[in-house]
Parts: structure tokens; sequence; C-alpha cells
């Protein structure tokens, strides 16, 4: 009553089973050897997250006045809050600004629809955001 399996099996199918097989061992070799490689280089022993360890640990560090020079029409003032850890309302309140889509809006698309100067408006967002900086480093 036994019955013979192989008569089941297609050439075609023993081989795909095979090859999957075969890859499901190299993938396993695989991710081992990279866990390995973290644990030895300490990921999991500083309990840090793991986005430091490709960062090459770097420490986040606060922005700058310098990096203020940075700022670009394409920035969104919701971006600029958070890269700058300035209140969500700060640029709202120092700049007037009375759009409907703030802080969800490019500062570009700001300037165009109110038909202001570029550099004048870049340099107004820059000096107000310095003044957060510097008040906050005084405290």
């Amino acid at each position: 009553m036994s019955k013979d399996i192989s008569k089941k099996i297609t050439p075609g199918g023993l081989l795909f089973t095979t090859l999957l097989i075969g890859l499901l061992v190299v993938c396993s070799v695989f991710l081992a050897r990279n866990i390995f490689s973290a644990h030895r280089a300490g990921v999991f022993q500083d309990r840090k997250p793991i986005m430091d360890f490709f960062l090459n640990h770097q420490e986040p560090r606060q922005p700058s006045t310098q990096d203020i020079q940075h700022i670009e029409t394409w920035m969104t003032f919701q971006y600029i809050n958070f890269v700058f850890d300035m209140p969500p309302e700060y640029l709202k309140e120092a700049l007037k600004i009375d759009d409907v889509h703030y802080p969800n809006l490019p500062i570009g698309r700001y300037i165009k629809s109110k038909k202001l100067d570029t550099a004048d408006f870049l340099q107004q967002i820059k000096t107000a955001t310095k003044t957060s900086i510097d008040s906050r480093t005084r405290k």
C-alpha cells in the first residue's frame, strides 16, 4: 500500500524545490552574518537606535546659526519649525503670515502668492529663526 512519491514530483518541480531551499539557506546565512557583525560592533549592547549604527555613531546635533544660511524656498514653514526646533506658530506670528495653508506651505509658493521679493523674505525668515535660536541659547 505504499505509494511511490517520486512518481508525483516532476523534474521541474524537484529543481524548483531544490533552488528554493538553497535560496533560503543562503539568505539565512547572510542574515546571521549581519546580525553577528552588528553584535560585534556593539549595536545591541549600547541600546542605541539602529540608525545610529548606520550613521557612523554620530550623535544628533542641535542646528546652529550657520545652518540658517541653508534655508531655501522649497522648504515648508513646518519643516523649518521642526529642523530649528521652534514652536509651530513661531514663524506665523513673527512674519505675520495669514495663509490658511500655514505651516504646510512651501516658502516659494507663499512668496509667489503674496508677490514678495524672494531674497528679502528669505532674509526675514533667517532673521526670525536666528532670533529664536539666540533666545534659547541665552536661557
